[in-house]
């Protein structure tokens, strides 16, 4: 059926609303894939007073001291150990991380900044020891596992 030309002006206005449309939600698309590929800006963090500093730097410094009693992160049968510490880890440097950025220690004339950011880097360095000491643990562990391994082979070949 032949459509009726003086229509035609509503028909072409029609179709530019839906292309309009559609562009939109095209754009919208567009616009939400590439903020998650690339990461949108995070507004600065509001800085902390002094005191809310000290406090969180001594709950961090709490937190991997009460890590550092526990079994080397590498372990002796490593598995489950291992990536709890890794998990452990991993949440703990992030939070490290929005402290330091909270507070930026070390960076104003604030009284105690300094000495915070040497208690930050303290604590920091501390971790790297931990997690160090427990690959150097998981390390002396399957040397000795192997061994046990290699004597029992050779003692059953006899």
């Amino acid at each position: 059926m032949p459509r009726d030309p003086a229509l035609k002006p509503y028909r072409v206005a029609l179709y530019c609303l839906y292309g309009a449309v559609c562009m939109l939600l095209f754009v919208q698309l567009l616009r939400s894939v590439v903020g998650d590929l690339y990461g949108r800006r995070t507004p600065d963090p509001a800085l902390q007073t002094p005191t809310a500093c000290l406090e969180d730097v001594e709950r961090l410094y709490g937190q991997i001291s009460s890590r550092a009693v526990q079994p080397a992160p590498g372990g002796l049968e490593g598995g489950a150990l291992a990536r709890e510490w890794d998990t452990w880890s991993r949440r703990w440097e992030d939070e490290l991380d929005r402290v330091s950025q909270r507070c930026r220690p070390g960076s104003g004339a604030e009284p105690g900044s300094r000495a915070l950011g040497e208690a930050l880097d303290g604590i920091e360095e501390i971790r790297r020891r931990l997690s160090r000491s427990g690959a150097d643990a998981a390390e002396e562990a399957r040397k000795v596992k192997d061994a046990l391994a290699q004597a029992r082979r050779e003692l059953k070949e006899r």
